[in-house]
C-alpha cells in the first residue's frame, strides 16, 4: 500500500508530531507548522520552515523532481526548478500552462507546487494568476506513471480521475493569523 509507506516513513521521520493517518488508499492529517517566522529566502509566500523536508521524507525514491513555482524550495534539494520569473534564477524560465513544451512526456516522478492563491498574491509576486485546470494537465503530461503532484494551494484543483487519482490530503496550519493551506496529493494512474 504506497500511502501506508508515506504515513509510515512520515511518521518515523517525525515521531514527535501528529501522525499522519491512512485508510486502504487515503492518507490523511493535519501539520502543524508552528510560528518560527525566519524566512529563508526572505521571499513572500515562500513554503513554511520544515515544508519541504516533510514533503519529501514521504518521498525517498524520488530522483528527477520537478519544482513548480520555484521561489522557496531549500537549495539542498536537487530538483529542476521552473518559474515564469527571471529574477528568481529558475533552472528553467517559462509558462507553467505549457510544461509540456520545455519538457518530454513522463519526465518527472515526482512534481511540487506552490503557485499563487489569488490575484493579490500574483501582485505580490509580480506573475499572472494561473489557471489551475490548465496546469495541473500540464503537470500530467511531463509526470511519469506512478508519480505524484504534491500541489500546496488554498483551493484543491480540478482534475481528471482517469488521468491521475486523489491519495492524500493534509492540513497545513503554521500559526495564529496565517492561511490554512491544504497539501493535495495525486498519483498519476
Amino acid at each position: 500500500m504506497i500511502v501506508q509507506k508515506m504515513a509510515n516513513l512520515y511518521n518515523q521521520h517525525y515521531p514527535n508530531y501528529p501522525p499522519l493517518s491512512y485508510t486502504d488508499r487515503w492518507l490523511y492529517g493535519i501539520w502543524m507548522i508552528g510560528n518560527n517566522y525566519q524566512s529563508a529566502n526572505q521571499f513572500y509566500g515562500e513554503y513554511p520552515p520544515s515544508y519541504a523536508n516533510r514533503v519529501l521524507c514521504m518521498f525517498p525514491d524520488a530522483t528527477n523532481i520537478l519544482h513548480l513555482f520555484s521561489g522557496s524550495l531549500p537549495h539542498t534539494v536537487k530538483a529542476t526548478n521552473f518559474d515564469i520569473n527571471r529574477e528568481l534564477n529558475p533552472d528553467v524560465v517559462g509558462d507553467a500552462h505549457h510544461l509540456s513544451n520545455y519538457f518530454p512526456d513522463n519526465e518527472f516522478d515526482l512534481i511540487m507546487a506552490d503557485p499563487p492563491y489569488t490575484a493579490e498574491d500574483s501582485i505580490h509576486y509580480g506573475t499572472p494568476m494561473i489557471n489551475r485546470n490548465i496546469v495541473v494537465k500540464e503537470c500530467v503530461k511531463v509526470l511519469q506513471p506512478g508519480g505524484f503532484i504534491v500541489w500546496l494551494d488554498q483551493v484543491l484543483p480540478m482534475y481528471r480521475k482517469v488521468d491521475i487519482e486523489l491519495v492524500g490530503t493534509i492540513g497545513v496550519i503554521r500559526s495564529t493569523n496565517h492561511r490554512f493551506r491544504v497539501v493535495s496529493i495525486f498519483r498519476k494512474t
